[in-house]
């Protein structure tokens, strides 16, 4: 006998089953939001004498090898802070899509933000298959230290695509420092799990009034 009814099952059941797959191969050694106060802990700044020292050296390679692990498993992920593989330390480090190199940056402090806004996407690796839109300035001025111990400054502005995203890695690796978390940011009426595999095709950048 036919049924005369069956349910309607939700869309990209294969795709999702992956994504939760691949979060939980990281969560492994990513920090996750609620495992303790690791998180929301804000991080103290390296003296600059302590750059150079093995053990600040360690921790970088520690945090780079962590960003790649996470995108050789996702297939995501531009930068990382060290607060979220339990270092309470002011450095991250961000993978540069033009030239595919790591960039540290520690103990930024930022100098100037634009006055325009945009609205965009963004997820985090401590905070699992989770996207929500976050306004923020569409680019920022900073100084920072490189792995030698020499000041340095981004000064990049918003002129493509690349650039744009690229300010907001930073804002978003700095406001990690802070104990800041994206969802404190978010626009949480909008929020929504990794479901979609064309979700980030279709994200663009909105300007905000």
């Amino acid at each position: 006998m036919k049924k005369a009814w069956k349910p309607t099952l939700p869309p990209f059941r294969k795709f999702k089953r992956d994504v939760y797959l691949k979060h939980s191969k990281t969560a492994g050694f990513i920090y996750q939001l609620g495992e303790g106060a690791v998180i929301r802990t804000k991080s103290q700044e390296i003296p600059v004498a302590a750059i150079a020292a093995p053990e600040t050296k360690e921790k970088i390679a520690y945090l780079k090898k962590c960003l790649l692990r996470y995108r050789a498993i996702t297939g995501m992920g531009r930068g990382i802070a060290a607060i979220q593989v339990g270092i309470p330390q002011r450095f991250a480090v961000i993978y540069m899509l033009d030239t595919k190199d790591i960039m540290t940056i520690i103990n930024p402090v930022i100098t100037k933000k634009s006055h325009s806004l945009l609205r965009f996407p963004e997820g985090c690796m401590s905070e699992g298959p989770l996207f929500a839109p976050v306004t923020r300035p569409s680019w920022i001025e900073f100084s920072y230290y490189d792995e030698q111990g020499q000041k340095q400054y981004w000064n990049t502005k918003d002129e493509n695509q690349r650039d744009k995203i690229t300010n907001r890695v930073f804002q978003h690796e700095i406001d990690h420092m802070d104990g800041v978390i994206f969802l404190d940011r978010a626009d949480l009426r909008n929020l929504t799990l990794e479901s979609d595999p064309a979700y980030y095709d279709k994200a663009a950048f909105e300007e905000v009034e």
